[in-house]
């Protein structure tokens, strides 16, 4: 069943419960007023002939005398035409029932049953279902008044009829408009599957939703919006990555190609052509080699499985300012404060081995490099030509080198790979020139407290 039509029976489910509850609770409540109202009449009269009924000094002669009678009128207390189509019957202490003439005998109540006071009860007479007073009459035994109910059961049979009705008819009505209601809520819904659709059908991830709305539907749709972007852009940028990766590989790839098409005429090549020949090729293999690592290193993600935990991030600054030093890379600085972060080390490692990197790579021989973590913010400071303010949002780019860094080794990502690590940890990247010369490279991430 469809999303739509399980709206539509739920709804229409809803409403039949919701009838039903309430024409139960009418039938009842109507049930009760109309037999109360019976019984209230026949405790009324029973109670005027329990009233009258001593004044009748001749009553006990009367009774012997009479098996079949009429009572008087001043013993009902009220007029012979209020208790047309009522029955009444006297139980005598001796066994014997007076009852009018041409009237079925009501169903006996023996004396003891009305010692506690009047008894009410459902009884049938000759196929007619009447309610039955019975109340005790003293010396002369038990006192029976009745009267039919068949206008009652046929006021509660229509009323039956028509709650079961409105019942049946209100369900209906509910699923219908349930089901118009569940249309017409669905149809950004509808959209989005369609939407869905179409993108999986032709990998359109131009295609968008138009948002009509602020509630869950309409939150729904803009987070569906939002997700196509993202895929767009990274569809985009594998494309880019695949394109200048493409492009990038050529260079290494022809010179390495060249080396050994050269190496492989050996005996027109001197030892000092050959061993200048091999070394160049294991440059441009060392060179291919950290391109590939890098490019993978982009395009995988390959830190996203790696836990998230408490990082101290001046603690990792400092092992790579002492890898470096270890490396004899020239004189690094540190002043780094604890900076606690929620992290991935080894990303964070990387990203900070990265800005040395670059920044040896620029520095001028001789000179100090300056590393500083402060609240989150880690910076590396070089003393070389510095970066001219045109190239500073560029530099974060994938594969970009300027024109001066084309003479230097390199892939061009290391500091993407900065770029990307910090944004995947919250913060973001930065480019500053250096007060006395040089240049002022790093990440800001929030940091955590406690």
């Amino acid at each position: 069943m469809s999303l739509r039509g399980r709206i539509a029976t739920v709804a229409a489910v809803a409403v039949a419960v919701a009838i039903i509850v309430v024409s139960a609770a009418a039938y009842i409540a109507a049930r009760a007023e109309l037999r109360g109202q019976v019984d209230a009449a026949l405790l009324r009269r029973a109670m005027a002939v329990e009233d009258t009924v001593e004044r009748f000094e001749q009553f006990e002669q009367f009774v012997s005398q009479n098996r079949r009678f009429r009572v008087p009128a001043s013993i009902l207390g009220g007029r012979p035409s209020d208790f047309d189509v009522v029955y009444y019957q006297l139980n005598l202490p001796n066994g014997g029932v007076m009852i009018p003439a041409d009237q079925p005998t009501l169903p006996g109540v023996s004396k003891d049953a009305v010692a506690g006071g009047p008894v009410l009860s459902d009884e049938t007479v000759n196929d007619v279902h009447v309610r039955m007073a019975a109340i005790d009459a003293g010396p002369f035994g038990v006192w029976q008044i009745a009267r039919p109910l068949t206008e009652v059961d046929a006021t509660l049979s229509g009323l039956a009829a028509i709650l079961v009705t409105v019942g049946i008819v209100g369900s209906l009505l509910a699923g219908v408009i349930g089901l118009l209601v569940a249309r017409s809520a669905l149809k950004p819904i509808d959209d989005l599957t369609n939407a869905a659709e179409h993108v999986a059908q032709t990998r359109d991830l131009g295609a968008r939703i138009h948002i009509e709305s602020n509630d869950e539907v309409g939150r729904l749709a803009r987070s569906f919006n939002a997700m196509l972007a993202a895929l767009d852009e990274s569809r985009a940028q594998q494309r880019r990555l695949v394109r200048d990766a493409g492009h990038e590989l050529k260079t290494p790839l022809t010179a390495l190609r060249t080396n050994i098409e050269v190496l492989a005429k050996t005996d027109q090549l001197t030892d000092e052509l050959r061993e200048e020949l091999v070394s160049a090729a294991q440059a441009e293999v060392i060179d291919l080699s950290a391109l590939v690592t890098e490019i993978v290193d982009l395009a995988s993600d390959r830190y996203d499985e790696l836990p998230i935990e408490r990082v101290a991030l001046g603690e990792l600054a400092e092992v790579s300012v002492v890898r470096a030093r270890r490396r004899g890379e020239g004189e690094i600085r540190l002043d780094a404060d604890a900076s606690p972060v929620m992290g991935r080390a080894p990303a964070l490692e990387r990203a900070v081995d990265n800005l040395l990197k670059n920044a040896l790579r620029w520095n001028k021989a001789g000179k100090a490099i300056d590393v500083t973590v402060a609240d989150g913010r880690l910076a590396v400071r070089d003393r070389g030509p510095g970066i001219p303010v045109a190239e500073r949002d560029a530099v974060f780019d994938r594969f970009y080198r300027s024109t001066i860094a084309r003479s230097y080794p390199g892939s061009g990502l290391g500091l993407s790979i900065v770029k990307q690590v910090a944004e995947d940890h919250g913060g973001e990247v930065f480019v500053e020139a250096a007060p006395d010369g040089g240049a002022v490279v790093g990440f800001k991430i929030p940091v955590t407290g406690g």
